[in-house]
Order: C-alpha cells, then structure tokens, then sequence
C-alpha cells in the first residue's frame, strides 16, 4: 500500500488491481462449499484512492464510495454502501477488537466492478491496514488475512506487509495461500477489455460446477510452470472460468471471438470476467471495429 500519513489521524493510499494471469480452479469443498485454487496473480497499474480519518468517539462512523468521472466529478456507486466490501472490512475489524473505531472512510474508485480486477477487494484490503495503522492496533499479517478471509478469498492476495503494490504471486488453497514472486514483469504493457456488463461470480462457479466432471483437478503444476515461464508463451495462459463465464454471458463470448477474429490474438479472461485483457498493445482502429461499446484501458503490471 502507498500510504501517505501527513497526519497522526489521517491514513491515505492507493490500493491496485490485479489481473488473473492464470486461475486453475478445483471441484467445490464438500465441508466448506469453496472451490480451491491455485493462481498467478498480478498487480496492474489501475487504482482505487482511500483515505481514512479518525473521528472523534462519540461520532458516528461516515462513509463516501464513488466513482471518478474522466472530467473530475465523481458519483455514487449503485450498491448499498453497508454491502461495500470496504465498509464491511472497518466492521469486521471492529467487532475483533471488540469497541467502536470511529473513522470517517473515503473511496474513490476507479477499479471496474464486476469485471474480476478485485477492486472491492483491494479497498478492503487498504481498509484493513489502514485501520491497523491508524488506531495502533498491532494485528499481525496472519490475524489480517483470517479477517479478509471472512469478507472474501481474494483480499489476503492484496495484503503484502511493507510493499506499496502487492507483489504477484501464486495463490492457493481458498485464497490465503500465498507465494510470492519477484515483479520480473513490472512494466510489461497490458490492454484491459471492459465490455458493458459484469459476470456475477456465483453463478459463474455453479455453471463451473455443473460442466466439470468428477475426474477434473486442479493442475497447480501447470500454473506454477507458467508463471516461471515469464510470460513467454501467451497462449499457454488459461482460465478455468473462462468457459463457465461466457455461458453465463453469452455476449462475453461474443466480444472475445470478435476481437480475436479482428487482432489475430489469444483474449484472455480475468477471473470470472467480465474483464478481458490481452498482453501488450490492440491497433485502437481493431478495437473500434471489435467493440463499439467496450471500454479499453493500456496499462502495465506492476
């Protein structure tokens, strides 16, 4: 996290997006219902802002969530600032000390939702090592990722003590295994797709559900051969919610076979969509041509 503390009661960062280079995923828990596994995540230079002010005890917690607009405006976000994975980070932190930490929490968001970047994700991650820092609470790493993994398997990813962006890494298990790799690839441009429409992540993994067999694994050695391969053969890279993904969305697939037809590349699916990325540049002339109505970001892992 960059946070910038110009004040004992004041907590200011930048918390990053991810792109799942890779995302093997294994048949669903019976104990849990999770699904274990095993990813190369990596951080991608696209941000959300947060700023956490302490307020005085007796005050009521305040929230603001927005969305930043290209001309400096910003606007309310469509979901209801309680099921904010933000908010509910404060919250969860809250009730495991046991007392009020009354804060006023400012989310300016520019991370697509719904799009498998882990912006809500990234935010509670901030929150909860924000909330750390500014209240003296002294909560270690692993007492941080038991609480994120009460709001979501993806936040422990976006918790990496000391480090401004969080380091990629191979993920594992429900999401609080996390290994570690060098940033090797910072700077490597990445064209992000962002079509019109999100991909609801539940009924994408029960779609995930009802197309493997009971002899699918999770093949962790592929993705770990991958990810030491350094990103030299792109079209190695896989996603095992692509295909439950666009059968969800069928307009998914369409945008994919458009733009692959129209760039002669491999599109990829981050997570469980809707984000489609592609490593390096797209002629913007194909990207029209592809999807009218698409949202295209160039940016780079970091």
């Amino acid at each position: 996290m960059n946070a910038q503390n110009a004040h004992a009661d004041v907590f200011r960062t930048r918390v990053y997006a991810k792109v799942n280079l890779v995302l093997g995923v294994g048949p669903r828990d019976d104990l849990n219902g999770l699904h274990p596994i095993c990813s190369w995540m990596h951080a991608i230079d696209v941000c959300d802002k947060i700023e956490i002010r302490k307020v005085p005890e007796q005050q009521e917690s305040e929230y603001v969530v927005v969305w930043a607009q290209g001309d400096g405006s910003v606007v309310p976000v469509e979901w209801a600032i309680a099921d904010d994975l933000g908010v509910r980070a404060h919250k969860v932190v809250e009730e495991y000390v046991g007392r009020q930490l009354a804060i006023s929490l400012r989310v300016l968001k520019s991370i697509p939702a719904g799009g498998g970047l882990g912006g809500g994700s990234a935010d509670a991650a901030g929150v909860l090592m924000g909330i750390n820092e500014l209240f003296s609470l002294k909560l270690g790493h692993q007492t941080l990722v038991k609480l994120a993994m009460k709001l979501g398997s993806d936040i422990p990813f976006f918790l990496d003590p000391g480090r401004s962006v969080p380091r990629p890494a191979i993920v594992e298990g429900f999401g609080d295994q996390i290994t570690r790799l060098d940033s090797g690839h910072a700077g490597t441009l990445i064209t992000l797709i962002m079509p019109a429409f999100g991909c609801h992540t539940g009924k994408v993994y029960r779609v995930f559900d009802a197309m493997v067999g009971s002899e699918h694994t999770l093949d962790k050695d592929r993705v770990v051969q991958l990810a030491s391969q350094r990103l030299r053969d792109e079209s190695a890279l896989f996603n095992d919610l692509a295909k439950p993904a666009c059968t969800v969305v069928p307009e998914l697939n369409e945008v994919r076979d458009a733009f692959e037809k129209a760039t002669g590349r491999v599109i990829h699916v981050s997570g469980s969509g809707s984000t489609l990325f592609v490593i390096g540049e797209i002629d913007p002339r194909l990207i029209k041509q592809a999807c009218p109505n698409c949202s295209v970001v160039k940016t780079q892992l970091c």
